[in-house]
């Protein structure tokens, strides 16, 4: 795609915060963001609207990040992000999940924005 505008990212988070940080950042590189406070909600979203490239907490309540991932790779191979204080605790149960990144929290906005990019295979940034 020729233009960020066209790319959709799918926001997991229950920390209301970094959810509006990392969707106001993202908005403001024209990418449409769609937001959601726990992995169910996200789920539903997902297959309500779909999405370019999902970014999501790991540990939520109403459905934790792995069970997210499983859930969408039976009908998606959309690359998922994880942002989350938790990898280590969750990277057994990742091990058989396709096109995965983690990211540690706290992280930068460039880190996130240079995993983004390589999900979309386009610079955002």
């Amino acid at each position: 795609m020729s233009s960020n505008e066209q790319w959709t990212a799918l926001v997991i988070d229950n920390d209301d915060d970094l959810l509006r940080a990392v969707t106001k950042r993202l908005g403001a590189l024209g990418i449409r963001c769609i937001s959601a406070g726990s992995g169910a909600q996200g789920l539903a979203e997902f297959r309500a609207s779909g999405a370019d490239v999902v970014i999501s907490d790991l540990n939520m309540p109403g459905g934790d990040g792995v069970e997210l991932a499983e859930a969408i790779r039976k009908t998606s191979d959309v690359p998922i992000i994880f942002v989350t204080g938790f990898r280590d605790d969750f990277k057994r149960r990742l091990r058989n999940v396709t096109n995965v990144s983690t990211l540690r929290k706290p992280f930068e906005t460039q880190d996130l924005l240079t995993l983004v990019s390589a999900a979309l295979g386009e610079s955002v940034a």
